[in-house]
């Protein structure tokens, strides 16, 4: 049986680094794809430090360089790691711009930067695989994007557009991918997650874990059955526990402190009961107009 293939975007550092590090130590044969090529003293990590990490702990890997702000890029990376490996069957979307300020304090700048990397480039990797994986009947796509909830907007409303956004895209492509084969699921983590910005920010290691429990959580969705995963929203922590994980103490950054958890216990069900008797009413065809 041939190794699995996963596609890792942002990938050069952090979160996405460590999710190319434990799927290629489990077997996958990696795309780790970043616009990050050349390191420097503010910005270490690139997709040839990760490459080589997969590579020199006997693992296989593709460093495939990918700006999400540009869309043929992203179809590109998806092109190289078809190409390099024959086939894909994980597509993660974690690269990701974030400003935590409120709409007064966000310029439209950096407002279209955020919408750009993260919900319009998940959209564009989204849509490029998704003929890939129908036609061959499998395929699993994974968004970092969080539960939609309203404490979640507060303060930070531009950037809560952007991700929420994804976590959108996620809910209702899962109808669309009914009796595919194919699953899409969004991934956040339930309390901080240690990364080189935590490090410059100085924030206490006892509030945070460390990125291997999120990774961890993206290798058991990558095991699971793809419909029974398909349109969820969850959470790392709670994802793990329901396959069986109740020790969390090797992901603290403390080992002596179980870090808060910053996600609600219980989120509200965006269910609402159907009436059956609304119909939709399809438009007439324009295309000649």
């Amino acid at each position: 049986m041939s190794s699995k293939v996963a596609l890792v975007l942002g990938a050069s550092r952090g979160i996405g680094r460590q999710i190319a590090l434990s799927l290629a130590e489990n077997g996958y044969k990696v795309g780790v794809a970043s616009k990050t090529t050349a390191q420097t003293a503010s910005l270490p990590g690139t997709i040839h430090s990760v490459t080589a990490e997969i590579e020199d702990a006997g693992g296989k890997a593709v460093a495939i360089k990918c700006d999400c702000r540009n869309p043929s890029e992203i179809d590109g990376a998806v092109d190289t790691c078809i190409e390099t490996f024959g086939k894909l069957d994980y597509a993660i979307y974690n690269a990701g711009a974030i400003l935590w300020k409120p709409v007064i304090d966000t310029p439209l700048k950096r407002y279209d930067l955020m919408h750009s990397v993260n919900v319009r480039g998940a959209y564009v990797m989204v849509q490029k695989v998704l003929p890939y994986f129908i036609e061959q009947g499998s395929g699993k796509i994974l968004l970092v994007a969080p539960p939609i909830y309203s404490r979640f907007f507060k303060g930070k409303t531009p950037y809560s557009i952007t991700k929420v956004g994804m976590t959108v895209l996620v809910h209702g492509l899962a109808n669309e991918l009914k009796g595919t084969g194919v699953s899409v699921t969004a991934l956040w983590p339930a309390t901080g997650i240690e990364s080189f910005v935590t490090q410059q920010q100085n924030v206490p290691q006892d509030v945070m874990r460390k990125s291997t429990i999120f990774a961890d959580a993206c290798l058991e969705i990558g095991k699971d059955d793809a419909q029974s995963l398909n349109g969820e929203a969850l959470l790392d922590e709670d994802y793990l526990h329901s396959k069986g994980v109740t020790d969390f103490s090797v992901y603290r950054c403390n080992p002596d402190v179980e870090p808060p958890r910053m996600m609600p216990r219980k989120f509200p069900s965006l269910l609402v009961e159907e009436d059956e008797s609304l119909k939709l009413i399809k438009p007439k065809n324009q295309s000649k107009l």
